[in-house]
């Protein structure tokens, strides 16, 4: 697969992934900063998430709600391998500007 190729599919996985929200505040998953990596080889994507405390209850349903979205975006994906990492942390350092205003400056 060439690497023009490889890209437009990173695009459009961080763009599915935009559609994916934090209930906690409303806020998708890229703008909070958890996503961390996302990597497409062979038609397989690999996508790093965390969550914004190891002990959030949503992780389950977020980790399932980032592959569907993706899914929905690039059917033509063999795979979408999404997964919970806790190393590093997530910090509220990693939110976007954006989400940092709709959460009052926090961060």
């Amino acid at each position: 697969m060439n690497q023009a190729h490889d890209t437009s599919q990173q695009e459009a996985i961080w763009a599915a992934l935009k559609t994916v929200m934090d209930p906690e505040v409303g806020i998708d998953i890229v703008e909070m900063g958890m996503v961390y990596t996302v990597t497409v080889t062979d038609n397989r994507a690999v996508i790093e998430i965390t969550m914004t405390s190891p002990s959030c209850p949503l992780h389950v349903s977020i980790t399932n709600e980032a592959r569907q979205a993706v899914t929905r975006a690039l059917p033509s994906l063999a795979e979408v391998d999404v997964q919970v990492v806790w190393e590093p942390a997530w910090t509220p350092e990693r939110m976007s500007d954006t989400a940092r205003k709709m959460l009052g400056g926090m961060g």
